[in-house]
């Protein structure tokens, strides 16, 4: 089974900087929040390189605001401006000097190692698709967002938003990239894999369910069948499959539910009136803080294109996008496509080496 091999790395070189492309007009929050994430992901990463790309008087200004002397990175001019409101074909078709497509070119053009964007999720993924393209053997491309567990080794959900409509042969892809991120990228040597769905029991659901099952049943991944909504986070599984659909309200719903629970902890907290009570419910506060925030895990691979893609959260702080930085950096130092792509030949061999049985 391809998810237990592993191979022995040979000595390494000095290993040369990794060049980021990072989208430096589409945060909701501004330019200033894109350059702080900017400064805190070269301070961690000794050998990262980053190109914030869009307008470059505005990004010159911020940077004179900050006082920042030296610039610890480049600017790469795009003119043209994605807003969240803009619809992802006609932001392809119109504005193809934006951010995101100068940055996704670079991309193709072998200029830089990975493209991250806190802008418009669909313009992305269809500029994405369109200059990058699929890699061999992928059906559709899907999104993977990964959320904490009681185990404390996280649990990946995918797809979080990039098909709507799903077939059980896109569900089933998605559960093998699911398992690939979620031992490459999560160090689970044999990930579980679950299939979303309203009961546990084998014939629930509708018929892309029931069919989807069946296909992850036959297959060599390590599948435990389906489950249910409430089980997501348990620590039973490591990897759950979903379409884009549910997938997304899942992870807003997350998102809007961890923000919430928060705010009343800390609520409670501040209303305490015990002195060492406070301080010391302040400290656990914030360790529940650092596993519940979004802004830890910073932003979601679109996984199946030919080039590294991170997505992050349109109000996401400097925090969130240094972290999707840093998911970037991460993505291209393992060489996650090739890794994708062989995993993909392994399975079609081992599809048609089936049928040649039967």
């Amino acid at each position: 089974m391809w998810i237990l091999q592993r191979r022995n790395s040979p000595n390494r070189e000095k290993r040369r900087k990794m060049k980021i492309a990072l989208d430096a007009m589409g945060a909701e929050k501004g330019i200033l929040t894109v350059i702080e994430a900017s400064i805190a992901a070269i301070e961690e990463l000794s050998d990262i390189q980053i190109i914030l790309i869009g307008q470059e008087e505005k990004i010159k200004q911020e940077i004179q605001k900050m006082n920042l002397h030296p610039v610890p990175f480049s600017i790469h001019p795009a003119p043209e401006v994605v807003s969240m409101d803009d619809p992802a074909l006609a932001a392809l078709k119109e504005k193809k000097n934006s951010s995101i497509a100068v940055g996704i070119d670079l991309v193709r053009k072998g200029k830089a190692d990975a493209f991250v964007s806190a802008g418009n999720t669909g313009a992305v993924m269809a500029t994405s698709l369109v200059k990058l393209g699929k890699l061999k053997g992928v059906i559709r491309p899907c999104l993977a967002a990964t959320f904490p567990t009681f185990t404390g080794k996280g649990v990946v959900l995918v797809d979080v938003g990039a098909n709507v409509d799903c077939k059980p042969n896109h569900l089933f892809q998605f559960a093998l990239l699911g398992s690939i991120y979620a031992y490459k990228v999560l160090k689970i040597k044999t990930p579980r894999v679950a299939l979303l769905n309203i009961g546990s029991e084998e014939n629930k659901g509708n018929e892309v369910a029931v069919q989807t099952f069946k296909m992850l049943k036959r297959s060599s991944l390590n599948f435990v069948g389906n489950i249910e909504g409430k089980d997501i986070t348990s620590g039973e599984v490591e990897v759950v499959v979903c379409d884009g659909f549910i997938g997304n309200i899942i992870l807003k719903f997350a998102e809007g539910f961890a923000a919430t629970t928060l705010a009343i902890m800390d609520k409670q907290v501040r209303e305490s009136i015990w002195g060492m009570g406070h301080f010391l419910a302040g400290r656990w506060l914030n360790k529940i803080r650092s596993t519940l925030d979004y802004a830890e895990y910073g932003g979601v691979p679109l996984l199946g294109v030919n080039g590294i893609c991170v997505i992050a959260h349109g109000a996401s702080s400097s925090k969130a996008i240094k972290n999707a930085i840093i998911t970037g950096y991460r993505f291209s130092q393992l060489g996650i496509n090739r890794i994708i792509e062989n995993a993909l030949k392994e399975t079609e061999e081992g599809v048609k080496n089936e049928r040649q049985k039967s």
